[in-house]
């Protein structure tokens, strides 16, 4: 049976991204300039994962802030560092590998280890800080993890590299490309996805 919260939130993620990649597409066209189809197979993958990331880590929205906009912070939170550490921990390493490796993979600019890391950590800062307006804790531990996480798939990328070579030739050259479609999807989740109204209709 599929899960109708599930499409919603995919189409949430995927809505504002593929409107830009429309406008992109069309621009780069009115310009002679093709788009490379594996490239864009590519980011979708990456916008994919984002979703996956976003659907296990219970962001918070905006439909979260109106249900409870008397008191909109409800969120638990721990600030000491090592404090939660445990299995969580390194699940939440191996959750932000394929950002670390995807980033480079598609982006140029992501070929620079302090770019990639850096992203990676504002990434996960961006869900720890809406993990404040749901029953999620904003927690120091899963942003060391995460961070962690974008730095060691970054490092299996350059082993790939090693070993094989960059494959996707045809990456983007455009900055700030890959933060631009994070935002995005992000933004897609915080202000569209609003569950508590297919729950009432449903009630």
């Amino acid at each position: 049976m599929i899960d109708i919260f599930k499409v919603y939130s995919l189409a949430c993620v995927f809505l504002p991204c593929v409107a830009c990649q429309i406008v992109f597409v069309f621009r780069s066209r009115r310009r002679g300039k093709g788009v490379s189809a594996v490239w864009l197979s590519w980011l979708n993958v990456f916008l994919l994962y984002l979703w996956m990331v976003f659907d296990v880590t219970g962001v918070g929205t905006m439909g979260d802030i109106l249900r409870n906009r008397v008191h909109p912070i409800i969120g638990g939170y721990n600030f000491i560092p090592f404090d939660s550490f445990g299995i969580g921990f390194f699940l939440n390493i191996i959750m932000c590998m394929p950002f670390g490796f995807l980033l480079p993979l598609i982006w140029r600019e992501g070929r620079s280890l302090v770019r990639t890391v850096l992203t990676g950590a504002a990434f996960s800062l961006m869900i720890e800080l809406t993990q404040i307006f749901n029953f999620r804790a904003t927690d120091v531990d899963d942003l060391m993890a995460n961070t962690f996480g974008a730095f060691a798939g970054y490092l299996a990328w350059k082993l790939f590299c090693m070993i094989f070579g960059e494959r996707l030739e045809d990456a983007s050259d455009r900055k700030h490309e890959a933060a631009g479609y994070i935002v995005l999807a992000m933004a897609g989740v915080f202000f569209l996805y609003n569950p508590f109204i297919i729950i009432r209709e449903m009630m």
